[in-house]
């Protein structure tokens, strides 16, 4: 059986400063493939414990995936403990090295002399480019006795670097290497759905049977600031009959969730709303009091019209020319009237001490106006303060996506 496990390098997580969540993430994507994860292993800063844990992890697994420690201190040390559970030495590539060197220069920087270690691999290893960040990953193929060849994928620590390199050629390099273990060339198809306005479960419960564990295709559903994705993934030998399943699949997922559905791929609320409104000519201004900018800094600038924040001041009704208790239709349209934007968005104040635990339910307005046309609702102040606004300026994106579709 072909298996994978994973390693998480640095001393913040051993000791509790950080939270590991490359981890969880790695676990989902190869879980969608079908890779069963059998070991996960989060080790320090220490290259003697890493080199030990390496080895141990490519005697007794395919497939290898470490995150962390490829930094230009001297405490990232996985390059090293990586050369030397596979018996070799490091070596220099140089265009890793050029490209280090221009990304410093297009930040207007002059490079460290530390950060040249980064340009440096185990012999053997093939390089994996970090689009935006100076350390790049590197695949590595070492010999494990009578089981063959295992594999380590290495990856920058970074949660957003680690995903885009996944994305970009990590996933691809996993699926090879299993094709490769197992003498069987599977085809992999996913269709990624994106959801708002039911919470996971709810989601979950309209959908019977199709998230179960051994289906074909596989469902896998992950909730993230209010978001529901569903990433649909068939895996097999005829690549079309998983395009078959897979957009069978989805077509139940479309009927079962109707409108729920705003986009798929990589799609957000905003970029969906915004290619809306440029499609028809139309553009957006926003009135923020809870959210404080945050829908501002989400719309395309093509569509954007203008905003205005209010943290409590009375901002807002004072430069519209309004009373300080203006109905909050009244304010969209005045504000539309001022801009000459066709739509406008507003989330309304959230409660004084927002970072604290309420006693009692506080109401949110969330408003939208689409040329004429206007809507009001409200939801009940919540979720944790790190999310709260992101919720809430998705719950304003999400009417007036109602609006315009």
């Amino acid at each position: 059986m072909f298996t994978a496990e994973i390693i998480s390098i640095g001393d913040e997580l051993t000791s509790g400063a950080l939270v590991d969540t490359n981890s969880a993430y790695l676990s989902r994507e190869l879980s969608l493939l079908g890779v069963p994860v059998l070991y996960h292993t989060t080790v320090g800063d220490s290259q003697e414990a890493m080199t030990a844990v390496f080895r141990a992890a490519l005697e007794r697994s395919d497939l290898v995936l470490i995150t962390g420690g490829l930094g230009p201190t001297e405490d990232d040390l996985t390059r090293q403990a990586a050369s030397e559970a596979a018996g070799v030495g490091l070596v220099q590539d140089l265009s890793a090295m050029k490209r280090i060197r221009c990304l410093f220069e297009i930040r207007g920087r002059v490079m460290p002399a530390s950060n040249e270690i980064q340009s440096y691999f185990p012999r053997g290893a093939r390089v994996i480019e970090n689009p935006h960040g100076t350390a790049p990953g590197f695949e590595l193929e070492v010999a494990r006795g009578e089981a063959g060849r295992s594999k380590m994928l290495v990856f920058p620590g970074v949660p957003a670097e680690l995903r885009e390199m996944w994305e970009g050629s990590g996933r691809r390099l996993a699926l090879d290497w299993q094709g490769e273990r197992t003498g069987k060339r599977y085809a992999t198809v996913t269709r990624v759905l994106r959801t708002f306005g039911a919470g996971e479960s709810d989601v979950e419960s309209r959908l019977p049977h199709l998230i179960a564990r051994g289906r074909q295709p596989r469902v896998g559903i992950t909730a993230s600031q209010g978001v529901i994705t569903l990433r649909i993934v068939s895996q097999g030998e005829d690549a079309a009959r998983c395009r078959r399943l897979v957009d069978e699949t989805a077509g139940v997922i479309y009927e079962k969730l109707g409108d729920l559905v705003f986009g798929e791929g990589d799609a957000t609320l905003a970029s969906v709303v915004s290619e809306k409104l440029a499609a028809s000519g139309k553009r957006l201004a926003v009135l923020e009091w809870g959210t404080r900018g945050f829908i501002a800094g989400q719309i395309s600038p093509a569509v954007f019209a203008g905003g205005l924040v209010d943290s409590g001041s009375g901002l807002i009704p004072k430069t519209l020319g309004l009373a300080a208790d203006a109905p909050l239709e009244e304010t969209l349209r005045a504000w539309q009237k001022m801009t000459g934007a066709e739509a406008v968005a507003a989330v309304g104040p959230f409660p004084a001490g927002e970072e604290e635990t309420l006693r009692e339910k506080f109401p949110v307005p969330v408003a939208a106006l689409l040329d004429d046309e206007y809507r009001e609702t409200s939801f009940p102040y919540g979720f944790h303060p790190a999310i709260v606004k992101p919720v809430f300026a998705a719950r304003a994106f999400d009417l007036l996506r109602r609006l315009l579709f």
